[in-house]
């Protein structure tokens, strides 16, 4: 059986607020023996000394986790300025972190560091990897856990996050004492867990569909044999980023579409977007509205459901959300969480951040997708059981 304690504070003293989150999170646990943690941090509230608080009130667990744009749980619903803990304890599976920094230079190093690590402390195949790293590298990295990972590996997860959308200031991933701004931290999970994932956007596709013709890591440089930038410009104001209206692009030979920001012309023709798009991919103009958005995350919920594995139940959740989606769901964006619960039975335990970008497949939720892209302006669910 599969054991998520949750706790989660916004106390103005980050550690008196680790502590409030640790203390929920026993009295939930009971007489169960954690294994391993996750914990979500406002950027402003974190320190290092969080996590060794932690350590100390459960020791011997592993703990990950990474700065994040909010905070939400089934304790405490959405937080801004807060922090959020997720404790692991099961009978019958296995739980194991690992970390490798890095990732600017090297994410294959990294990536192989991170799951060599967690993998030397588990008995069985891994069926589940949780991943938080960060948001510039993040394609590249998912790229490098599924080299090292079982084909059948679920990956699931975020890029660390920060209040603000723009600017430079770095977003920090964590495992025990380890911490980078440039890392990838993974917990891995063996065993008979039940699965099951689903993403949600809210966009609607509109305009012309055009092809890419030419692109490169974090940039789009031709749509249709012509400038990005000016096939773009034609539709949206290029100025700045396109936060409410991502390209939705579609890679040959596969159904779905997934959302892409295009932050700024590159002074070259071309628009800087977080990532990489294949050549040959279609690219069309999107738009969405609040309620469109909110109905979209409850979708993915409803879906997640419906796809969990026959006679199992969920027994905790995950949810990654994009800091996007807070920027323009505004004083709305509790209600993602608020309507999830509601699909979900009131006693089960869940937590997650607000991301800047989110991991996961794309397609239809099953147990066995392993199609993980980097996504944004993406609500993700994760339900997990054994």
């Amino acid at each position: 059986m599969l054991k998520m304690a949750v706790g989660q504070s916004d106390d103005v003293d980050p550690e008196a607020a680790i502590d409030d989150a640790v203390a929920q999170a026993k009295a939930q646990l009971g007489d169960a023996t954690p294994k391993a943690a996750i914990l979500f941090a406002a950027f402003d509230a974190f320190d290092p000394s969080l996590v060794e608080r932690v350590r100390r009130a459960f020791p011997g667990i592993d703990v990950i986790g990474a700065t994040s744009a909010a905070e939400m749980s089934s304790v405490a619903g959405y937080l801004e300025d807060s922090v959020a803990l997720a404790v692991f304890a099961s009978d019958n599976l296995e739980l194991a972190a690992g970390m490798g920094v890095g990732i600017e230079t090297d994410p294959a190093t990294a990536a192989h560091d991170a799951i060599a690590q967690a993998r030397a402390r588990l008995t069985r195949d891994p069926r589940l990897c949780i991943v938080l790293t960060e948001g510039i590298n993040a394609q590249r990295v998912i790229k490098a856990l599924r080299d090292e990972l079982p084909a059948d590996v679920l990956i699931v997860g975020g890029a660390a996050g920060r209040h603000e959308l723009g600017g430079n200031a770095p977003t920090y991933q964590f495992c025990n004492d380890k911490l980078s701004a440039t890392g990838v931290v993974v917990l891995l999970m063996a065993g008979p867990v039940a699965l099951s994932t689903a993403v949600g956007t809210g966009w609607r596709i509109l305009g012309p569909r055009g092809t890419i013709t030419a692109a490169g890591y974090g940039v789009i440089k031709e749509i249709d044999g012509q400038p990005a930038a000016q096939w773009a410009s034609a539709y949206l104001d290029m100025s700045s980023a396109t936060y409410g209206n991502p390209l939705a692009i579609q890679d040959a030979g596969t159904d779905d579409w997934y959302l892409r920001v295009a932050l700024a012309t590159d002074g070259q023709g071309g628009l800087r977007i977080p990532g990489e798009v294949p050549v040959g991919a279609s690219v069309q103009l999107t738009t969405t509205s609040p309620d469109e958005m909110l109905r979209a995350s409850e979708a993915a919920v409803e879906r997640a459901r419906a796809a969990f594995p026959e006679g199992a139940s969920p027994q905790a959740a995950l949810f990654f959300s994009c800091a996007v989606r807070k920027y323009l769901l505004g004083t709305r964006t509790g209600q993602e969480l608020a309507s999830a619960r509601d699909l979900l039975p009131q006693s089960l335990p869940i937590a997650g951040m607000y991301c800047i970008g989110e991991i996961a497949p794309t397609g239809a939720a099953t147990a066995g997708a392993t199609d993980s892209h980097f996504l944004n302006e993406t609500f993700v669910t994760l339900l997990m059981g054994s």
